[in-house]
């Protein structure tokens, strides 16, 4: 056991974040697990939300220092390709069935989802681009105004004359 009352801190210390740690990493394999068996029971929508979940886990337990940011990648990495898989096999499966059935299995495509993403964050760069550009044409404007009035608004000099022995009398 250490001596020094800052070692004793630092193990304290230690322990705490070993449990903290520990409890995030149990987290991180029960929302893999979750995913992975709403994968196997062919649920579209809440496999969705567990995989966005998920990955949000990941990524705030990479940033603190929980798990590598190369292992959360990998991690991130599989269950976005088995996520994809499940899709074109649900795909497959929905144009295989017959139309009474397939009505009732498809929702809608992706490719429409992904359109009207895509459309809106190109609303919003174009939107931000554009105010950019107004507001940098504002400060040129408001700079060539600002010199301009500056170079008006010097004062000329004047020229007064000495008053000389002769003025005085």
């Amino acid at each position: 056991m250490a001596n020094i009352k800052s070692q004793i801190k630092r193990v304290k210390q230690a322990e705490v974040r070993q449990l903290r740690n520990k409890a995030v990493k149990s987290e991180l394999k029960t929302l893999i697990s979750k995913f992975n068996k709403t994968v196997k029971e062919a649920d579209k929508k809440v496999a969705e939300e567990n995989l966005l979940i998920t990955i949000k886990s990941l990524d705030k337990a990479a940033s603190k220092g929980i798990i590598h940011k190369n292992n959360a990648a990998n991690k991130k990495s599989s269950l976005t390709m088995k996520f994809n898989v499940f899709l074109e096999k649900m795909e497959k499966a929905a144009k295989e069935a017959p139309e009474s059935i397939r009505e009732t299995v498809e929702e809608k495509p992706k490719t429409t989802e992904t359109k009207t993403t895509t459309k809106k964050t190109t609303v919003k760069k174009s939107t931000v681009k554009s105010t950019a550009k107004k507001t940098a044409a504002k400060d040129v404007i408001k700079k060539s105004a600002a010199k301009s009035t500056t170079k008006k608004a010097t004062p000329k000099k004047t020229t007064t004359k000495k008053k000389t022995e002769t003025d005085k009398k």
